[in-house]
Parts: C-alpha cells; structure tokens; sequence
C-alpha cells in the first residue's frame, strides 16, 4: 500500500511517532529526498533503510525533525521488483538502473510513487524505477515529462521534486500542511465494511470498484490500483 510523503517548505516533519505508523504499515525499504539548494546539483536522495532502526538513525543523523526545505519521504510496500534497498524510493530520472538503485545520490529530480503503473516492468525491478526509466529522456523538457505523468497517473499518487519546487500528481490527503498520499498507515482510520457483494469479490481478489487485484493485510483490504480500503468486521 506504499506511503508517500510531500512535507513543504517552513512546514514541521511529522513526528517520529507518525513516521513510525508508516513504517509498521509498509515495512519493505524507507528512504528520503532533500531540496538541500546545492549549485550543481540542488538535491539529496538518501534510501535503502530496511529496519526502522536504521531509518531512525538516518532521521536523527540528517536531522529531519529540523529540516526546513522541501523533503519526500516514502514507505515502501513491494508490488513489483524484490524487496531491497535500491528498490526502495525516492529515485532520480535515469535510464541507468545501477544509479537508480544507488542508496545516497545527489541529482536535481526526485520521484516518489504510492499505487500501480499500467507498464510491465523490465527485469527485477519496480514499476516505479521503469517508469523513471522512460521518463529520463525527457528530463530537459519538464513540461512533457509532466504530461507524461499526468497521461499515465490515474488513481496514482506521484511526487516530483525539481531544483525548484515540488510538483503532485493525482488525489493527497493535507494533515497540518503536510501531503500524504493515504492515510491507510493511521489504524484510527474508520474504514466502510464491504457489503455482501463486495466481501465475495475482495475475497476473489478482486476490487469491486475497478476489477485490480487487491492486497489483503488480517481484515483490511486495500486496492492499490485506485486507493480504496475496506475493513470487515464479520
């Protein structure tokens, strides 16, 4: 179900606590992405933590909590591609797969996605890293690379940081300033019981609203392709 996490400018990291609710949610590889303001290269992309421990010494040793630019922040849970630090997000725009998987990079475009592209990846490796992959070419021509984007987004929630400013795509959810693109990691959530003739789909598999194949974590359902959850109670 993935969390991804756009905190603006001048606006506070969310709490440790808050960060911590993402991880339990999506547990398979963290990783951040700072507009830092360098000359040559105006942003930092550090990732691959794959316990929380080692995510909390990274938010502690980058000093998050105090961090006053931009930042994206992403929870990972695996859908395609392994389960391992360079599959892990934020990504930069290159075709190169080997600088895609780097776990500290310094670039001036950051990528971070929640949800299910409608391209087949090439190799083991996320829909999210293909699709930087076909977006590289057009990295000196933001406005169709953000057509690009917008042309295949959907019920996606993608986040693009440029040396300049942030740029979201698809539906977020504002908590005190701050984006995420659910709200599925806060279990205080109330969720809508399926009725009858949803509960026989989503136990088929199945969304009832636009046919994806859903992820199933005790009694939550939750589809990744268009971002509804259900919770049964039966």
């Amino acid at each position: 179900m993935c969390v991804a996490i756009y905190k603006p400018e001048n606006v506070q990291t969310p709490s440790l606590d808050t960060l911590k609710k993402c991880w339990d949610a999506n547990p398979d590889g963290a990783g951040f992405a700072l507009l830092t303001g360098g000359d040559k290269y105006a942003i930092e992309i550090h990732k691959g933590y794959m316990t929380w421990k080692q995510f909390k010494a990274a938010f502690e040793k980058y000093r998050l909590a105090d961090f006053a630019g931009d930042m994206l922040l992403h929870f990972r849970i695996a859908t395609h591609g392994g389960i391992s630090p360079g599959n892990t997000h934020p990504f930069s725009l290159t075709g190169d797969v080997k600088l895609l998987k780097h776990t500290n990079v310094r670039t001036n475009y950051a990528l971070i996605h929640n949800g299910i592209l409608p391209i087949k990846p090439e190799g083991d490796i996320s829909d999210t890293m293909e699709f930087c992959r076909r977006l590289a070419p057009l990295y000196q021509n933001i406005p169709s690379a953000f057509n690009l984007i917008e042309g295949m987004a959907g019920n996606n929630k993608i986040a693009v940081m440029t040396k300049n400013k942030v740029h979201l795509f698809g539906q977020w959810e504002n908590i005190d300033g701050v984006y995420f693109s659910n709200l599925l990691w806060d279990w205080q959530e109330e969720f809508v019981p399926p009725t009858r003739e949803e509960r026989q789909l989503l136990n088929q598999g199945y969304c009832p609203y636009c046919d994806g194949r859903i992820i199933r974590e005790d009694d939550l359902f939750y589809c990744p392709e268009c971002g509804e959850a259900w919770k049964d109670t039966k």
